[in-house]
This record gives structure tokens, sequence and C-alpha cells, in this order.
């Protein structure tokens, strides 16, 4: 597709790179929200003012959130750095919006599941 469009070496090889990237990104977005799942430190049966205990699909929903919102950053990083191509300068937004379109799937799974 790449040779059909008539691209230089230079912009080819961003595409070449795209998915390993988006891949990258997501080990290192999971590992950063990972740091997000916590709860209050001690034992609510030894400590009588504990509180209220939280429930632990919202911990684990602080952490997804959290995700999701460096995902996006960095898709859009990515794709602005990545995908740009002169000839068609708004077209990493392109692929930008298909990005965001798979977050709001995967984050639609989560909601309803």
């Amino acid at each position: 597709m790449a040779e059909q469009a008539g691209m230089d070496f230079e912009y080819k090889s961003g595409f070449i790179l795209f998915p390993l990237l988006v891949h990258s990104l997501d080990l290192v977005v999971s590992t950063i929200g990972v740091f997000f799942v916590k709860t209050k430190p001690g034992l609510p049966s030894l400590k009588p003012d504990y509180g209220t205990l939280e429930d632990p699909l919202d911990i684990l929903k602080r952490g997804y959130y959290v995700s999701l919102s460096l995902a996006i950053i960095g898709l859009f990083y990515i794709c602005k750095t990545f995908l740009f191509v002169p000839k068609f300068p708004n077209a990493y937004l392109c692929f930008f919006g298909c990005s965001v379109i798979g977050v709001i799937v995967s984050f639609l799974f989560v909601i309803i599941t």
C-alpha cells in the first residue's frame, strides 16, 4: 500500500513500526495502570477506624480508567509521529480516530459486562 502511494522510505518505516509501537504502548500503559489498583492499607477487622470497604470492581476500574486515558494520549502521539504523510497532512487523524473507537469499544465491554 505504501509502495502504491509513492511514499519515501522514511514514511514507509513509520507504517511498519506502528503496530510494534502500539503494543509497546500497551505494555507501558497497563503497567502504569496496575500501580493505581490498590486498597487502603491495613486490615478492616483489626482497625476499628478503617471506614467503609471499597468495592473491588471500583478499585479495578480506577486502574482501567488511568490506562485508558494514558492510552489515548499515547496513541495520538504515535499516530501523529509515525503515520504523518506530507501529501495527506491530516490522515493520521483517521488512524487516531480508529484507535479511539477501539478504546471506546473495550471500555463499553467492561461497562456492559
